[in-house]
């Protein structure tokens, strides 16, 4: 998200997508954690909406969440910069600090995902044609 930041700013992506852009990738944020954070891509994408909530890039706005797309780049930002420094100095204390701070689901989050149950998690589509048997 941060590279594709970089290329809306230099004309090579639609500004005017941006917030779409922003909107898919919070939406593949839920829908990961719906599947729970006990494997690692949960996990990460948990920590990546408790970072982006305690920046107020998502908010919770009665039972729905919200996007303040201001806010969104430079958490996003921030996100990039804090990653990429733990991974290039190696500090596993800074690294670990991290996984305890974010890594839980909070309860309103649960509660939002209990009640979106009859929601599908994942489609399988119908075609109207045959697909090829190989």
């Amino acid at each position: 998200m941060f590279g594709l930041k970089w290329l809306v700013d230099r004309g090579v992506l639609s500004k005017e997508r941006l917030e779409e852009y922003y909107s898919s990738y919070v939406a593949g944020i839920f829908r990961t954690v719906r599947f729970g954070t006990s494997e690692a891509h949960g996990r990460a994408e948990m920590m990546e909406f408790n970072f982006f909530s305690e920046q107020r890039a998502i908010m919770q706005d009665g039972p729905r969440y919200r996007i303040d797309y201001a806010r969104m780049p430079g958490a996003i930002e921030q996100l990039t910069k804090e990653l990429l420094e733990q991974e290039a100095t190696g500090d596993r204390s800074r690294a670990e600090a991290w996984f305890k701070k974010y890594d839980q689901m909070p309860a309103a989050l649960t509660k939002v995902l209990a009640a979106a149950t009859d929601i599908p998690i994942d489609i399988d589509p119908i075609f109207s044609f045959e697909e090829p048997v190989e």
